[in-house]
């Protein structure tokens, strides 16, 4: 313990904590921050600043397992009475506990800026482990280089830049899923890829500590070998890490699709919209959403009954999507929907004029609609729309009078029932 604490105040991190914490906040606070108050979305947002961290302590590893060999001191330290892992742990050990400290810190700001909107529950373990994962594993990799490397300045670089474009070209949630950038809730951590992936980081902090550089012995005349006992060590955590790195694949993707909640939250209203527990912050919103739609006019439209968040039920094509804390998809979702209802069975023989101008209709209908059910508009931060459909009209529609729409969405309608199979 004593030689973990001499690290620690040796680690060049100590004077880069403050550079750390800021960078910690940046990556959680700095982008929008719709994720409050959902813990799964916080929990990403908890978990992204380790794509930062893992190649900061990758190049801080780098700088500092390769002090003893700039010092030429290497010799000195396999003669000395302590395991040789020890000293290759410490040093390890200390660049991790600044990186966790940072990282913990930031994830329980996530947290308490949550608590008062997020209701029952917590952080989700999963994804801040897979965040832990990286920084062990990019830690390890750069003690491995520095260990080997005779040059401070360009290993700590290279090795921390190679980590990060490894992790932003490969770690991508497209590829091995080293991070992610948000939590739906119909969205879990499956448990084995997850084990997968810390086993890869602690393989190569295992290799870190216990291959980097070998106990040695004397033999013979001032030569050095390496024991049996570590050479079999060496091998094992080779082949593990080997292993793990196989198994990646077979694991299968890192999220998967979580069983439907058993108790939504739902309004009190007709319509019904229903949300994933998780989601409960935007109930109020939903609510007033499904009031709006109760005043659609009536008689011209069959408005269903439920309206559920996706992943609340068997799969529905009209189930809607909360991207980014924003409700407006979701109208979409619900003015598709009801648009849909009033769309008759076409004939495989419709010529493509006539399609186009029902699609033409159906998707003016959804977007004025959609409109309607939001309450304000297409949001600023919301582009584009169905095809041909003119969204600035649509915006200046929904401020007309009462009459004015409904004259316009009957010849929507006229040329929605114009056309029928008979």
């Amino acid at each position: 313990m004593r030689i973990y604490w001499i690290e620690v105040r040796r680690s060049p991190l100590r004077w880069w904590l403050p550079v750390l914490l800021a960078l910690d906040f940046a990556a959680i606070f700095g982008r929008s921050q719709w994720w409050i108050g959902v813990w799964p979305q916080a929990s990403v947002a908890a978990q992204l600043p380790s794509l930062y961290f893992g190649p900061a302590l990758a190049a801080s590893a780098t700088w500092t397992a390769g002090r003893a060999r700039r010092a030429g001191i290497n010799e000195q330290l396999g003669a000395s009475a302590r395991p040789a892992w020890q000293l290759e742990l410490a040093q390890l050990a200390a660049t991790l506990s600044y990186g966790t400290l940072v990282y913990l810190i930031g994830a329980a700001a996530a947290a308490a800026v949550s608590l008062s909107d997020a209701g029952p529950g917590f952080l989700w373990p999963g994804y801040l482990l897979l965040g832990f994962g990286v920084m062990i594993g990019c830690a390890g990799l750069g003690h491995v280089v520095g260990r080997w490397s005779s040059s401070p300045y360009a290993a700590s670089a290279v090795c921390g830049l190679g980590c990060f474009v490894f992790l932003g070209w490969v770690g991508n949630p497209s590829a091995l899923d080293l991070f992610m950038l948000s939590g739906d809730p119909f969205i879990k951590v499956a448990v084995s890829p997850l084990l997968v992936r810390l086993a890869l980081g602690c393989g190569l902090a295992a290799i870190a500590v216990l291959v980097a550089r070998p106990t040695f012995r004397r033999h013979g005349r001032g030569r050095w070998q390496t024991t049996p006992a570590r050479r079999f060590t060496a091998l094992g955590v080779v082949v593990a890490f080997v292993l793990a790195a196989v198994a990646v694949g077979p694991a299968g993707r890192i999220r998967v699709q979580r069983a439907a909640a058993a108790n939504p939250v739902c309004s009190e209203t007709v319509p019904r919209v229903c949300l994933w527990p998780e989601d409960r912050k935007y109930l109020p919103e939903a609510t007033a959403m499904a009031a709006r739609m109760s005043k659609i006019p009536a008689g011209m439209f069959t408005v269903p009954g439920d309206f559920y968040e996706q992943g609340l039920r068997s799969s529905q094509p009209n189930d809607f999507y909360i991207l980014e804390g924003s409700l407006w998809d979701p109208a979409i979702s619900m003015g598709s929907a009801i648009v849909q209802s009033e769309i008759p069975p076409l004939c495989l023989a419709v010529d493509n004029e006539t399609m186009e101008r029902i699609g033409l209709a159906s998707g003016e209908l959804s977007m004025w609609l959609a409109a309607r059910i939001y309450g304000a508009g297409r949001p600023v931060n919301m582009h584009g729309g169905p095809p041909g459909v003119d969204m600035e009209f649509i915006a200046r529609l929904t401020t007309q009078p009462e009459e004015a729409q409904i004259a316009w969405a009957q010849q929507r309608l006229q040329t929605l029932h114009s056309v029928s199979c008979v």
